[in-house]
C-alpha cells in the first residue's frame, strides 16, 4: 500500500470531519448537499481525468455547477443554462482541461511563492561632530522622584 495514498485519504477524511462538525455547530445544514456535490464534482473531476479528459469536464461541470446552482437556489432554471453550456463545451473538453490546469497551476504558484516583506526606506544622515548630551537637571526615565 502506498504510504502517501492513504496519508491523503487520512487528511480528506479528517478535514471532512472538521467542516462536518463546522456544519453541526453553526447549523448550517442547507450547506450539506451543495457542498457534497461540489466536493464530489471536483473528486470526479481528477479521477476520470487520468482516463478520458472529456468525461473528466462533463462530470466535474454537472458536479459543481448543480452545487452552484443549489448554493445560489436557481436550480430549474440554472439546469437549463448548465445542460446549454454542456451541450457547447461538446468536442472543446481538452481545451476547457487546459485553462482549468492553468488556474490550478498559477493558485499553487500564488500559494508557493514566499511573500517578502515589506520594508520602508529610511535615509540615514550622518553628522560630523558631536551628539548632544541630554542635561543633567532634567530626570530621565529610568529615574523616579519622590513626592
Amino acid at each position: 500500500m502506498n504510504f502517501a495514498h492513504n496519508t491523503r485519504r487520512s487528511a480528506a477524511i479528517g478535514a471532512s470531519l472538521i467542516i462536518l462538525g463546522f456544519i453541526w455547530w453553526l447549523n448550517l445544514w442547507w450547506l450539506l448537499l451543495p457542498g457534497a456535490l461540489i466536493a464530489g464534482g471536483v473528486a470526479a473531476y481528477i479521477q476520470r481525468r487520468a482516463m478520458r479528459v472529456s468525461e473528466a469536464v462533463q462530470i466535474g461541470l454537472w458536479g459543481v455547477g448543480l452545487g452552484l446552482l443549489l448554493l445560489i437556489d436557481f436550480l430549474f432554471p440554472g439546469v437549463l443554462f448548465l445542460a446549454g453550456i454542456s451541450i457547447l463545451a461538446r468536442g472543446r473538453e481538452r481545451e476547457i482541461d487546459a485553462q482549468v490546469q492553468r488556474f490550478v497551476s498559477s493558485l499553487h504558484r500564488l500559494r508557493s511563492t514566499p511573500r517578502s516583506p515589506e520594508t520602508t526606506s529610511v535615509p540615514i544622515t550622518v553628522h560630523s561632530g558631536d551628539a548632544p548630551h541630554p542635561s543633567r537637571d532634567c530626570p530621565t526615565t529610568s529615574e523616579t522622584t519622590q513626592l
